[in-house]
């Protein structure tokens, strides 16, 4: 018995303060101490004279002998019981009272091992998690030790409706959370980007990965109520305007926009942000959810990175293969985002109205798609010496041809196999969308405009149809 207490005071005494406070939340803090009371007890009963003959007329011997390995048995099997319950680390009515006392040990230790042990063994079990102990699960320290760790256990738990409602300030705790996971790089957004859009060469996208993105951000549902594009487009808005991007991302940089290898693109906060909600809104595109997803977000970067981007004249040599830099990268692959999920939204209208196509028109969504891919060619078009002449005219001509194609070659824009004779309540909206814009015109927009149309495919019958079709609908200046 001497021998055991020594044991478990050296056990004790060599566990640190979050273990401590882990055993005593999953381990009834009775059984160790009743089982010593009970084997010390067999002990004394054993041993005291007292002169009676044994029960139910067992040997002495015998009861002897039972008294003994009782003593033994009773402490070595309460430890494993113990070690059992620590070791499931079951949360329960019981003891999720003291889960907040708990947290606050792992951050005063700074230690989270065991942290991430208890809440991944309890993913289905912390909807009913008191008030406090929430607030502490998600505090910031907390959240960035976890992510910092490559765990990313807090954004399973938000994927979890139940546990997200029962949160006092769950727009707090998704802000923290996607912002973590955005600013650390490597984690399952990192995978999904890459998956989508490269930058890492032999990426393996996981299954696990693959599920929990698909239960939060490829969700339209969970994206929108949670409002999770606000810490998307605050960390990308921030990092801009900090001003310590500029030196670096107007520079040329081949690794930043490679296909292959180990892209920087890959591991940059903006570049991730920006693809992570044109996931989101494919989504909800594709799925056809009519919500207000912040399209504009995506609108709001473009026109924060084009007020830092400067283009100078040695770099805006070249043509279309002049380099690309990181700014001028970005700016484009947002407005290729636009035509992307237009086309998509275009594509989801058609299938609803299967019957007949040309009846197809743009949902809330679709409109909103194209009205930011307006703005934002029109945006680009206003000042000089930001972006490469050449690479601005081919994202301002591909807005034209998108928009020609739906009245006069529409297969251009629905997939391999399918066409309708048009879709010109799509193209009216393209329209609508150009003549907003240019009420308020610079000579930049005429310069830019007389550049495009002149260098327009006119070996393509529908681009020449469209074209004369557009002269018929604005001012004569816009055209050479």
């Amino acid at each position: 018995m001497l021998t055991y207490f020594g044991l478990l005071a050296a056990a004790l005494a060599i566990m640190g303060p979050v273990q401590r406070r882990a055993l005593s939340l999953f381990v009834p803090r009775w059984l160790l101490p009743a089982s010593i009371v009970v084997a010390l007890a067999f002990l004394i009963l054993r041993d005291t004279p007292l002169g009676i003959p044994p029960p139910l007329g067992l040997r002495l011997d015998l009861v002897t002998y039972l008294l003994t390995l009782g003593a033994f048995l009773l402490p070595v099997s309460a430890a494993f019981v113990a070690w059992v319950l620590w070791f499931d680390a079951k949360l329960s009515s019981r003891n999720l009272p003291q889960l907040e006392a708990f947290l606050q040990t792992a951050l005063r230790e700074g230690k989270f091992d065991e942290v991430d042990r208890v809440l991944g063994r309890n993913r289905g079990r912390l909807a009913r998690i008191p008030s406090g102990a929430a607030t502490v699960l998600f505090n910031s320290r907390l959240v960035h030790q976890m992510v910092s760790s490559q765990s990313f256990v807090h954004l399973e738990l938000l994927s979890q409706r139940p546990l997200m409602e029962s949160l006092e300030n769950r727009l707090q705790a998704v802000e923290t959370v996607v912002r973590e996971i955005l600013m650390a790089g490597a984690s399952p957004l990192q995978s999904a980007v890459v998956e989508k859009y490269e930058g890492i060469e032999h990426l393996q996208y996981t299954d696990s990965e693959r599920s929990l993105i698909a239960a939060t951000f490829e969700n339209p549902h969970w994206y929108h109520d949670t409002n999770a594009h606000y810490p998307l487009i605050i960390t990308a808005i921030n990092r801009i305007e900090s001003g310590e991007l500029d030196t670096l991302y107007n520079q040329p940089d081949e690794n930043y926009v490679a296909t292959q290898g180990v892209s920087k693109r890959a591991t940059c906060a903006l570049y991730l942000a920006i693809k992570t909600e044109v996931i989101a809104i494919g989504s909800a595109v594709d799925e056809s959810v009519e919500e207000d997803f912040y399209i504009s977000d995506l609108w709001q970067i473009l026109t924060k990175i084009y007020s830092h981007s400067k283009y100078g004249a040695v770099l805006a040599k070249g043509g279309l293969y002049a380099p690309h830099t990181p700014y001028t990268y970005l700016m484009n692959e947002i407005a290729s985002d636009f035509e992307d999920l237009t086309g998509r939204a275009v594509q989801m209208s058609v299938q609803r109205n299967q019957g007949i196509p040309e009846d197809s028109k743009p949902s809330m969504t679709g409109v909103t798609l194209v009205r930011m891919w307006c703005l934002s060619i029109w945006k680009l078009m206003s000042e000089p010496n930001r972006i490469n002449p050449d690479h601005l005219d081919q994202i301002v001509e591909r807005y034209f041809r998108f928009m020609f194609a739906l009245g006069w070659q529409t297969s251009e824009v629905l997939y391999a196999g399918e066409s309708a004779l048009n879709l010109n309540a799509w193209r009216d909206i393209f329209l609508k969308e150009l003549e907003d814009c240019v009420n308020h015109p610079k000579q930049e927009h005429f310069a830019v405009l007389h550049r495009v149309f002149k260098n327009l495919d006119w070996g393509k019958p529908f681009v020449s149809d469209g074209y004369n079709w557009l002269q018929t609908k604005l001012d004569p200046n816009f055209f050479p």
